[in-house]
Protein backbone atom coordinates (compact mmCIF):
# COMPACT_ATOMS: atom_id res chain seq x y z
CA UNK A 1 0.00 0.00 0.00
CA UNK A 2 2.82 2.38 0.93
CA UNK A 3 4.65 1.53 -2.30
CA UNK A 4 1.51 2.24 -4.34
CA UNK A 5 1.13 5.66 -2.70
CA UNK A 6 4.78 6.49 -3.41
CA UNK A 7 4.38 5.46 -7.06
CA UNK A 8 1.28 7.63 -7.39
CA UNK A 9 3.10 10.59 -5.81
CA UNK A 10 6.03 10.19 -8.22
CA UNK A 11 3.71 9.93 -11.21
CA UNK A 12 1.87 13.03 -10.04
CA UNK A 13 5.17 14.86 -9.64
CA UNK A 14 6.34 13.85 -13.13
CA UNK A 15 2.97 14.83 -14.58
CA UNK A 16 3.16 18.32 -13.04
CA UNK A 17 6.74 18.75 -14.26
CA UNK A 18 5.87 17.61 -17.80
CA UNK A 19 2.81 19.89 -17.84
CA UNK A 20 4.90 22.85 -16.69
CA UNK A 21 7.59 22.18 -19.32
CA UNK A 22 5.07 21.83 -22.15
CA UNK A 23 3.21 24.97 -21.07
CA UNK A 24 6.41 27.03 -21.00
CA UNK A 25 7.55 25.49 -24.31
CA UNK A 26 4.26 26.44 -25.96
CA UNK A 27 4.49 30.00 -24.63
CA UNK A 28 8.08 30.40 -25.87
CA UNK A 29 7.13 28.99 -29.27
CA UNK A 30 4.26 31.49 -29.63
CA UNK A 31 6.53 34.40 -28.72
CA UNK A 32 9.22 33.30 -31.21
CA UNK A 33 6.60 32.76 -33.89
CA UNK A 34 5.18 36.27 -33.43
CA UNK A 35 8.60 37.94 -33.22
CA UNK A 36 9.68 36.36 -36.49
CA UNK A 37 6.76 38.04 -38.28
CA UNK A 38 7.00 41.37 -36.45
CA UNK A 39 7.75 44.23 -38.82
CA UNK A 40 7.54 41.99 -41.86
CA UNK A 41 5.39 42.98 -44.83
CA UNK A 42 4.95 39.39 -45.98
CA UNK A 43 4.39 37.97 -42.49
CA UNK A 44 3.31 34.33 -42.53
CA UNK A 45 4.24 34.02 -46.21
CA UNK A 46 7.93 33.87 -45.22
CA UNK A 47 7.26 30.45 -43.66
CA UNK A 48 6.04 29.20 -47.04
CA UNK A 49 8.61 30.91 -49.24
CA UNK A 50 11.39 28.35 -48.80
CA UNK A 51 9.31 25.20 -49.45
CA UNK A 52 7.53 26.91 -52.37
CA UNK A 53 10.83 27.96 -53.93
CA UNK A 54 12.24 24.45 -53.54
CA UNK A 55 8.98 23.05 -54.86
CA UNK A 56 9.22 25.15 -58.04
CA UNK A 57 12.81 24.04 -58.72
CA UNK A 58 12.24 20.34 -58.14
CA UNK A 59 8.89 20.37 -59.92
CA UNK A 60 10.68 21.59 -63.05
CA UNK A 61 13.44 18.97 -62.70
CA UNK A 62 11.02 16.26 -61.66
CA UNK A 63 8.74 16.78 -64.63
CA UNK A 64 11.73 16.02 -66.83
CA UNK A 65 12.96 13.02 -64.85
CA UNK A 66 9.86 11.53 -63.21
CA UNK A 67 6.97 12.63 -65.36
CA UNK A 68 6.05 9.10 -66.44
CA UNK A 69 6.87 7.28 -63.21
CA UNK A 70 5.19 9.23 -60.39
CA UNK A 71 1.43 9.76 -60.30
CA UNK A 72 0.33 13.18 -59.01
CA UNK A 73 3.98 14.24 -58.89
CA UNK A 74 3.34 17.87 -57.75
CA UNK A 75 1.49 16.64 -54.64
CA UNK A 76 4.03 13.85 -54.13
CA UNK A 77 6.82 16.43 -54.18
CA UNK A 78 5.07 19.01 -51.99
CA UNK A 79 4.21 16.50 -49.26
CA UNK A 80 7.80 15.25 -49.13
CA UNK A 81 9.12 18.81 -49.00
CA UNK A 82 6.92 20.05 -46.16
CA UNK A 83 7.55 16.93 -44.06
CA UNK A 84 11.30 17.23 -44.46
CA UNK A 85 11.04 20.98 -43.87
CA UNK A 86 9.64 20.52 -40.35
CA UNK A 87 12.49 18.10 -39.58
CA UNK A 88 15.16 20.43 -40.96
CA UNK A 89 13.78 23.57 -39.29
CA UNK A 90 13.39 22.04 -35.83
CA UNK A 91 16.74 20.25 -35.77
CA UNK A 92 18.61 23.28 -37.13
CA UNK A 93 17.17 25.39 -34.30
CA UNK A 94 18.02 22.77 -31.68
CA UNK A 95 21.79 22.94 -32.32
CA UNK A 96 21.91 26.35 -30.63
CA UNK A 97 18.87 26.07 -28.35
CA UNK A 98 21.01 25.71 -25.20
CA UNK A 99 24.23 27.47 -26.19
CA UNK A 100 22.24 30.33 -27.71
CA UNK A 101 20.52 31.00 -24.38
CA UNK A 102 23.72 30.97 -22.31
CA UNK A 103 22.90 34.29 -20.62
CA UNK A 104 19.59 33.04 -19.23
CA UNK A 105 20.94 29.61 -18.31
CA UNK A 106 23.87 31.05 -16.34
CA UNK A 107 21.91 33.76 -14.55
CA UNK A 108 18.62 32.02 -13.76
CA UNK A 109 17.50 28.65 -12.43
CA UNK A 110 15.24 27.43 -15.23
CA UNK A 111 14.25 24.19 -16.91
CA UNK A 112 16.32 23.63 -20.04
CA UNK A 113 13.83 21.42 -21.89
CA UNK A 114 11.51 24.27 -23.04
CA UNK A 115 14.38 25.87 -24.99
CA UNK A 116 14.52 22.73 -27.14
CA UNK A 117 10.82 21.86 -27.34
CA UNK A 118 9.79 25.43 -28.19
CA UNK A 119 11.96 25.30 -31.32
CA UNK A 120 10.19 22.13 -32.43
CA UNK A 121 6.77 23.63 -31.72
CA UNK A 122 7.66 26.70 -33.77
CA UNK A 123 8.33 24.42 -36.75
CA UNK A 124 5.02 22.65 -36.07
CA UNK A 125 3.20 26.02 -36.20
CA UNK A 126 4.82 26.70 -39.57
CA UNK A 127 3.87 23.22 -40.75
CA UNK A 128 0.18 23.96 -40.21
CA UNK A 129 0.35 26.71 -42.83
CA UNK A 130 2.15 24.36 -45.20
CA UNK A 131 -0.67 21.85 -44.75
CA UNK A 132 -3.13 24.50 -45.94
CA UNK A 133 -1.13 24.74 -49.18
CA UNK A 134 -1.17 20.94 -49.42
CA UNK A 135 -4.95 20.92 -49.04
CA UNK A 136 -5.24 23.41 -51.92
CA UNK A 137 -3.12 21.08 -54.09
CA UNK A 138 -5.21 18.06 -53.15
CA UNK A 139 -8.37 19.90 -54.15
CA UNK A 140 -6.84 21.09 -57.42
CA UNK A 141 -5.71 17.58 -58.40
CA UNK A 142 -9.04 16.13 -57.26
CA UNK A 143 -7.50 13.89 -54.61
CA UNK A 144 -9.91 13.03 -51.75
CA UNK A 145 -9.13 14.76 -48.46
CA UNK A 146 -10.09 11.76 -46.31
CA UNK A 147 -6.48 10.62 -45.97
CA UNK A 148 -5.65 13.79 -44.05
CA UNK A 149 -7.68 12.43 -41.13
CA UNK A 150 -4.87 9.91 -40.49
CA UNK A 151 -2.06 12.42 -40.91
CA UNK A 152 -2.13 13.66 -37.26
CA UNK A 153 -1.05 10.17 -36.16
CA UNK A 154 1.95 10.25 -38.52
CA UNK A 155 2.74 13.84 -37.52
CA UNK A 156 2.56 12.94 -33.83
CA UNK A 157 5.16 10.18 -34.26
CA UNK A 158 7.28 12.43 -36.46
CA UNK A 159 7.25 15.20 -33.82
CA UNK A 160 8.28 12.70 -31.12
CA UNK A 161 11.17 11.62 -33.34
CA UNK A 162 12.19 15.23 -33.97
CA UNK A 163 11.99 16.19 -30.28
CA UNK A 164 14.22 13.27 -29.30
CA UNK A 165 16.71 14.07 -32.05
CA UNK A 166 16.64 17.75 -31.06
CA UNK A 167 17.44 16.91 -27.43
CA UNK A 168 20.51 15.00 -28.61
CA UNK A 169 21.68 17.82 -30.90
CA UNK A 170 21.05 20.43 -28.18
CA UNK A 171 23.21 18.48 -25.72
CA UNK A 172 25.98 18.08 -28.30
CA UNK A 173 25.75 21.79 -29.11
CA UNK A 174 26.83 22.73 -25.61
CA UNK A 175 30.17 20.94 -26.08
CA UNK A 176 30.79 21.19 -29.84
CA UNK A 177 30.76 24.77 -31.08
CA UNK A 178 30.67 23.68 -34.72
CA UNK A 179 27.68 21.38 -34.33
CA UNK A 180 25.50 23.74 -36.37
CA UNK A 181 27.86 23.55 -39.36
CA UNK A 182 28.30 19.81 -38.97
CA UNK A 183 24.56 19.23 -38.82
CA UNK A 184 23.90 21.44 -41.87
CA UNK A 185 26.05 19.01 -43.88
CA UNK A 186 24.46 15.93 -42.32
CA UNK A 187 20.91 17.16 -42.88
CA UNK A 188 21.68 17.70 -46.56
CA UNK A 189 22.85 14.09 -46.79
CA UNK A 190 19.64 13.04 -45.03
CA UNK A 191 17.68 15.09 -47.57
CA UNK A 192 19.14 13.18 -50.51
CA UNK A 193 18.68 9.89 -48.66
CA UNK A 194 14.95 10.60 -48.39
CA UNK A 195 12.70 10.16 -51.45
CA UNK A 196 11.56 13.78 -51.46
CA UNK A 197 11.81 14.40 -55.20
CA UNK A 198 12.43 10.91 -56.58
CA UNK A 199 10.63 7.57 -56.37
CA UNK A 200 11.69 4.42 -54.53
CA UNK A 201 10.19 1.18 -55.79
CA UNK A 202 8.44 -0.77 -53.06
CA UNK A 203 10.08 -4.11 -52.43
CA UNK A 204 13.39 -2.81 -53.75
CA UNK A 205 14.34 -0.09 -51.25
CA UNK A 206 18.01 0.98 -51.48
CA UNK A 207 20.04 0.62 -48.28
CA UNK A 208 20.59 4.40 -47.99
CA UNK A 209 16.82 4.90 -47.86
CA UNK A 210 16.13 2.00 -45.52
CA UNK A 211 18.38 3.47 -42.77
CA UNK A 212 16.80 6.92 -43.04
CA UNK A 213 13.88 7.34 -40.58
CA UNK A 214 12.39 10.14 -42.70
CA UNK A 215 11.86 7.63 -45.52
CA UNK A 216 9.23 5.80 -43.47
CA UNK A 217 7.35 8.89 -42.29
CA UNK A 218 7.19 10.38 -45.79
CA UNK A 219 6.25 7.08 -47.44
CA UNK A 220 3.43 6.43 -44.95
CA UNK A 221 2.01 9.93 -45.44
CA UNK A 222 2.06 9.60 -49.24
CA UNK A 223 0.42 6.17 -49.15
CA UNK A 224 -2.48 7.41 -47.03
CA UNK A 225 -2.99 10.94 -48.37
CA UNK A 226 -2.18 10.65 -52.07
CA UNK A 227 -2.74 7.01 -52.98
CA UNK A 228 -5.45 6.16 -50.40
CA UNK A 229 -3.72 2.95 -49.35
CA UNK A 230 -2.82 1.76 -45.87
CA UNK A 231 0.98 1.69 -45.26
CA UNK A 232 2.73 -1.63 -44.74
CA UNK A 233 2.51 -2.79 -41.14
CA UNK A 234 6.32 -2.82 -41.03
CA UNK A 235 6.42 0.89 -41.85
CA UNK A 236 3.94 1.66 -39.06
CA UNK A 237 5.98 -0.33 -36.54
CA UNK A 238 9.18 1.42 -37.61
CA UNK A 239 7.55 4.85 -37.28
CA UNK A 240 6.45 4.00 -33.74
CA UNK A 241 9.92 2.63 -32.93
CA UNK A 242 11.71 5.67 -34.36
CA UNK A 243 9.32 8.10 -32.65
CA UNK A 244 9.42 6.72 -29.12
CA UNK A 245 12.96 5.37 -29.43
CA UNK A 246 14.36 8.74 -30.48
CA UNK A 247 12.48 10.48 -27.66
CA UNK A 248 13.77 8.02 -25.05
CA UNK A 249 17.38 8.25 -26.24
CA UNK A 250 17.27 12.04 -26.60
CA UNK A 251 15.81 12.53 -23.12
CA UNK A 252 18.37 10.15 -21.61
CA UNK A 253 21.31 12.02 -23.18
CA UNK A 254 19.84 15.40 -22.28
CA UNK A 255 19.06 14.45 -18.66
CA UNK A 256 22.52 12.94 -18.14
CA UNK A 257 24.26 16.11 -19.31
CA UNK A 258 22.00 19.02 -18.41
CA UNK A 259 23.64 19.62 -15.01
CA UNK A 260 26.82 20.53 -16.94
CA UNK A 261 25.12 22.99 -19.31
CA UNK A 262 25.68 26.17 -17.21
CA UNK A 263 29.42 25.47 -17.12
CA UNK A 264 29.67 24.23 -20.72
CA UNK A 265 28.00 27.26 -22.33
Amino acid sequence: MVTTIKVKEKLKKYYKKAKSILSLSFSLAKVKFKLRNEGSYLGIFWYLLNPLAMFSIFLFLGNIINKKTIEHYPVYLLLGLIMFNIFRGATDASTSSIAGNAGIIKSMKVSFEPFVISGVLQSVFSHFFEILVLIAFLIYFQIPLGGLLFYPFILFLLVLFIIGFSFTLAALGTYISDISNIWSIMVNLTWFAAPVFYVVTKGDVPFINSINPMFYFITAARDIIIYETFPDFKIILLMVAFGFGSLAIGLFIFEKNKHRFPEAV
